[in-house]
């Protein structure tokens, strides 16, 4: 109960902090003029720049119904985009444009015409604006129907790169809201790997492998795609690559993803037959990252969309087989469930928009990085469930090994080690150490008459009793059967034999109760104290032992002392 409602505070706080980022992301719409554009149809050989923007072509435009400029594939498009009145806002136009990843973009904008080339990845001069779009400021006088040239250069692959046009204001509020989105969103990935590392440095688990390798090519790509990386140090060696740079990454993190999810899950030992099929699922993964690391790749649409089916595939299956690992009680499916669910659906609708060539909505555009985000967070917290239960398990496999599974005292071995410990700290300090050695007395009568349940019922209450009378620096063991042994560190033999009497008494008064019935018991007691620089843990285990066999000589019930001292009788 205590997981579900953590999970519930969790998943309602990210949500709700998501909707408050998104409210904040929302474009707001300023009252500028319309964009106009109107294209020109690829040309062989293509036309140069002084044809174009010299007004030799303009006679060949077609006007759009839509502000779209995709490229094509056969040649550069040239495109001619005026505003439908003249410009008077405050700030200056910005001219930008969307979903032109890695593909060159060359405005020329009145009054001189001097080519501004925008690109995606270029990191020769710094930035005015973020990647976000492909953005330039126009002249604050642009009048109606005076003509920007866009030239738009070939690509391998046809994207509707969409333009438009705000004032300046606006475009920088927009990009520094972006800026701060992304931001935190790669944080929050970075944040969770370093924590992922530190773990993985204690506990060497190769499912934290696992879960730095795919976060951290997720969160390469995540970055790529936006461009943040090429502001970067080393940005700029990714550059030659294109845009096989965030293929090669979103195509090595799906085999990392799925063997994390086989093994965080535990989906072998839950749902054996799922996760051998989805073991298998991920061998195409690497065919295709080789694949996409030879030049063809970005001629080949076909291989950009098998990626993309076999994902959609793989990612089902994987999140039928972890609903069904939670619906049969797996903890770390219930985690995982809860954190990738909503990554994997706005990854569908994601590859969806990618496959119908449709416009990248603003919200999807931000609540993807955040699930991703979201996902890392709580997988994280899941690693640490992990860990936490791990050092449980250890704690109580150290606590099983040195303690008495019936009473929960120290066993003899760790009794004996904590003696030698105190006999060693003891002698060179001449400090006071006594030892109690206590047995039970008629305690076989005790099985014979009502059972070995009441039996161990009666070891339980006397261990109980003579702890409440011990110091907490005191020591406590079953040594064997129904006999214990009490070490009293910087105890003298006076406060001992004290110690010794008190227990006697509480155990000769106490009533036992066990399965309806009610009896006492008496316990004998032999005390030895630590006598000289020479002696050792075994000759005060012998001098107590031999004290508590006079003990039980003299008639029971009674604490007596090693010889030379003497006894004290109940």
């Amino acid at each position: 109960m205590r997981f579900r409602e953590s999970i519930v505070m969790v998943v309602a706080w990210m949500c709700a902090l998501f909707f408050a980022l998104a409210a904040e992301a929302v474009p707001a719409h300023a009252n500028v003029p319309a964009l106009q554009v109107a294209a020109l149809a690829p040309l062989k050989p293509a036309p140069s720049a002084e044809q174009v923007i010299h007004g030799g072509m303009d006679d060949r435009f077609k006007p759009s119904r839509t502000t779209h400029t995709p490229n094509a594939v056969e040649t550069q498009r040239w495109y001619r985009l005026s505003i439908d009145r003249d410009w008077h806002e405050t700030s200056s136009p910005v001219l930008n444009f969307t979903g032109a990843t890695y593909i060159r973009i060359t405005v020329y904008a009145p009054p001189d015409y001097r080519p501004h080339e925008l690109w995606f990845a270029q990191t020769e001069e710094m930035a005015r604006f973020s990647r976000h779009h492909l953005a330039l400021e126009l002249p604050h006088d642009l009048r109606a129907g005076q003509a920007i040239y866009v030239r738009i250069a070939a690509d391998n692959f046809t994207r509707q790169i969409r333009a438009d046009i705000t004032d300046m204001a606006t475009y920088q509020a927009q990009d520094l809201t972006h800026v701060r989105l992304t931001t935190l969103f790669s944080s929050v990935q970075f944040t969770m790997v370093l924590a992922a590392l530190c773990l993985w440095l204690v506990l060497r688990d190769r499912v934290l492998l696992y879960f730095i390798g795919y976060t951290c090519c997720q969160l390469m790509n995540q970055l790529l795609t936006s461009g943040e990386m090429y502001e970067l140090p080393g940005g700029a060696l990714l550059v030659p690559l294109g845009t096989h740079a965030p293929w090669l990454f979103i195509a090595l993190s799906a085999p990392l993803l799925l063997s994390f999810i086989l093994e965080f899950c535990e989906l072998r030992e839950i749902t054996p037959g799922p996760a051998r099929v989805l073991g298998h699922m991920r061998w195409p993964y690497l065919v295709i990252t080789t694949l996409l690391c030879f030049p063809f790749a970005e001629r080949m649409h076909l291989l950009a969309s098998a990626y993309n089916l076999w994902f959609i595939v793989t990612s089902l299956w994987a999140l039928s087989a972890v609903i069904l690992a939670a619906s049969r009680h797996g903890r770390q499916a219930r985690f995982f469930l809860v954190a990738w669910l909503p990554q994997v659906l706005l990854t569908l609708v994601r590859l969806s928009q990618i496959l119908l060539a449709l416009d990248l909505p603003r919200w999807l555009e931000y609540s993807l990085p955040f699930a991703t985000a979201f996902c890392s967070v709580v997988v994280t917290i899941g690693l640490a469930d992990i860990s936490l239960r791990a050092r449980r398990e250890r704690d109580m496999a150290h606590h099983l090994a040195d303690h008495d599974a019936l009473t929960g005292l120290l066993n003899r071995g760790a009794l004996v080690g904590r003696l030698h410990d105190a006999v060693a700290q003891a002698r060179p300090q001449h400090q006071p150490l006594a030892l109690i050695f206590l047995d039970m007395d008629h305690f076989k009568s005790v099985n014979d008459r009502f059972g070995h349940q009441s039996g161990d019922a009666c070891l339980r209450a006397v261990a109980a009793a003579i702890a409440d009378e011990l110091r907490p620096s005191d020591s406590l063991g079953r040594y064997g059967g129904e006999e214990f042994v009490a070490l009293l560190p910087a105890t003298a033999h006076e406060q001992a034999m004290a110690v010794g009497e008190r227990i006697r008494r509480r155990i000769e008064a106490m009533q036992v109760h066990a399965r309806g019935h009610t009896f006492q018991t008496t316990i004998s007691m032999g005390v030895a104290s630590l006598m000289g620089v020479n002696d050792t843990a075994d000759d005060l285990i012998a001098r107590a032992d031999a004290a508590l066999y006079r003990a039980k000589t003299q008639g029971r019930n009674c604490v007596v002392a090693h010889t030379p001292l003497t006894a004290v009788a109940g």
